[in-house]
């Protein structure tokens, strides 16, 4: 990201909503169109990182056209959606009724009107931006549509899995500029929406609802769904399954799979209930991995905060991104605010039914904190306060593989200038240093690691004043060939000298005639492309890929590379000229190329 030391600073980032259709259950029947049999489509939401610290819009409407020109509604209210929250987990939204048969465009229409839209400027800070039309108009009601599949559409055949994507692309579809004073920005909004009948499967799923009964010789349960904010309007129904891995936190207390669900069992019905788990398509069944129920809940009869601590003085958190979730249904969000703990304080940890307490919390800690917000400050030091400390996520740059320690860059997909260490370490001269934050890696294998190597590590910071080391790994994930994203930008008139090469082996871009930014992101790492030794191949993936070309308002998406090429060398041909290219994949640093599962090329003439 460019410092903002000129009139106009931009820095592109990548937000995707990902709306994943599933076919839970459908009656036996044909697959006429004109068949009034309606089978149940589970949609969840999703999004994947980005700049934004809050990305908050009403979504009004999710509609399904069928082949035969019929429209299905599939939203059943509007609501209001921070996709900034969505980053680790894809959210159960609703489910819906829908015909069964041929289906061939998707449109989902969002409200900026009341958008509350907050980025990280150059010292890592939230301020506000203002989203705007092309024209510099503020921006009011826009709706977006697709073809599925490009022209190849999708069927809902009951009794069978189906599922549909829907990719908001912020990375295409806005431009963030800040002004010289670093305290607000604009947005400049040109939609991409991109749609396939593709699965997410890398992502938790979260289901949040209101308890409906419980079989515990079948160990399950069914949750009214209440997606987000929602409180009082139904969403449908889903059944879901536990294992014996299953964590369960019931009204501040642990309990293993077997416990916890006797334990669900005496609840009353309608009680607040979160799950996170893992969707099986083909078996057609969500299996929690994790459940809270009870006052467990932020919105059963405490309030609750999530964020980063990034600071600690004795028992007063300063938590960074603070998304406060009142009991009484209402959202706020701050930037930054102080919490107290004390001795009564309950600490449970993510993944564990070990007893934890207050000394674990150190800085870099991801929390949700149930207590009582009292005006500007957060109280969480009485009997039935609640922290959970959740996986922390660092990224930065190896600078010692053996001992491992890294360049921070981030934690928690924010800025590590946001971070004061001050008393992590068990004396002063002791306290996590960011340029050589120390990694205790256990067991965990570290072959093939090198200096200069991006790296993503997810765990927890070591307990507060207990430094070195700064952090214990649970996952270590060398991001120089992992999954990693391209994003090259030739300016507003575009280039014609681009695409060096476009056939089957690849796409070969030029970097010398880009006139924007020219990156490369790996697990939140962000290289300059100029550095690596040449430009990587975009090269097509081996399998299900998304290919698609955006010019103007619309929008035409491949699942073959080979027309997908053809296409665009057609448009070449016609004198168009490519604004800017995102490519999304596995990077192979050792081939200096990236297997791309999504490629998308915006032209212009």
């Amino acid at each position: 990201m460019k410092r903002p030391d000129s009139p106009l600073c931009y820095f592109h980032w990548m937000l995707a909503m990902l709306l994943s259709l599933l076919l839970l259950s459908g009656c036996a029947n044909s697959t006429e169109e004109d068949n009034t049999t309606a089978g149940k489509l589970a949609i969840s939401l999703t999004d994947a990182a980005g700049d934004f610290t809050r990305y908050s819009v009403d979504v009004t409407a999710l509609k399904l056209y069928r082949s035969n020109g019929a429209i299905v509604e599939t939203l059943p209210n509007t609501t209001t959606l921070d996709f900034s929250q969505y980053v680790d987990v894809s959210e159960f939204l609703t489910i819906a009724s829908v015909p069964p048969g041929a289906y061939s465009k998707a449109e989902i229409t969002l409200d900026f009107s009341q958008a509350d839209i907050q980025v990280e400027n150059s010292q890592g800070e939230s301020i506000p931006a203002s989203a705007l039309d092309e024209n510099g108009n503020p921006l009011g009601v826009i709706t977006l549509s697709t073809l599925i599949n490009a022209t190849e559409g999708f069927e809902i055949i009951p009794g069978q899995p189906a599922s549909l994507v829907l990719d908001f692309d912020l990375a295409a579809s806005n431009e963030v500029s800040i002004n010289t004073s670093d305290d607000a920005a604009t947005i400049t909004v040109n939609p991409v929406l991109i749609a396939n009948t593709s699965l997410d499967e890398d992502k938790q799923r979260r289901l949040r609802g209101l308890l409906d009964s419980v079989n515990v010789d079948a160990q399950s349960f069914v949750v009214d769904i209440r997606p987000f904010r929602v409180r009082n309007r139904s969403f449908g129904q889903i059944t879901v399954q536990i294992d014996a891995d299953s964590l369960f936190e019931i009204d501040g207390e642990n309990y293993d799979a077997e416990t916890g669900m006797n334990a669900l069992a005496e609840l009353d019905p309608l009680t607040p209930l979160v799950t996170l788990g893992q969707f099986d398509i083909e078996q057609q069944r969500y299996t929690a991995s994790q459940v809270y129920a009870g006052s467990s809940v932020p919105w059963d009869n405490l309030d609750a905060v999530k964020g980063s601590v990034i600071a600690r003085s004795g028992n007063t958190l300063t938590v960074l991104g603070a998304a406060i979730e009142l009991r009484d249904g209402r959202f706020l969000f701050n930037d930054e605010i102080s919490v107290q703990i004390g001795d009564a304080t309950r600490v449970h940890k993510q993944g564990s039914t070990d007893p934890a307490s207050i000394a674990d919390i150190s800085i870099g800690q991801r929390v949700t904190i149930l207590g009582q917000m009292n005006d500007v400050n957060f109280d969480a030091s009485d009997e039935g306060s609640i922290v959970r400390m959740r996986y922390s996520d660092v990224s930065g740059i190896v600078v010692s593989a053996s001992p491992l320690q890294i360049d921070l860059q981030s934690i928690n997909r924010r800025s590590v200038q946001r971070y004061d260490f001050s008393g992590s370490g068990i004396d002063s001269t002791q306290d996590a240093d960011p340029d050589q934050y120390e990694i205790d890696s256990g067991s965990l294998p570290l072959e093939g690691l090198q200096n200069l190597d991006p790296l993503h590590v997810r765990g927890f910071p070591t307990p507060f004043a207990t430094a070195p080391l700064d952090f214990t790994a649970k996952t270590i994930i060398d991001a120089a060939n992992t999954r990693a994203e391209i994003f090259v930008g030739y300016g507003y008139e575009g280039s014609d000298q681009a695409i060096v090469t476009l056939d089957d082996q690849g796409l070969q871009l030029d970097l010398e005639t880009s006139s924007g930014r020219h990156v490369i992101k790996q697990s939140g790492i962000v290289s300059d492309l100029t550095l690596l030794p040449a430009m990587p191949l975009i090269a097509p993936y081996d399998g299900f890929g998304l290919y698609s070309i955006h010019i103007g308002r619309s929008l035409e998406v491949f699942r073959n590379w080979a027309d997908f090429a053809q296409a665009v060398n057609e448009r070449l041909d016609d004198q168009y000229r490519v604004e800017l290219v995102i490519a999304k994949g596995t990077f192979d640093q050792a081939d200096n190329r990236l297997d791309s599962r999504t490629v998308l090329l915006r032209l212009t003439n």
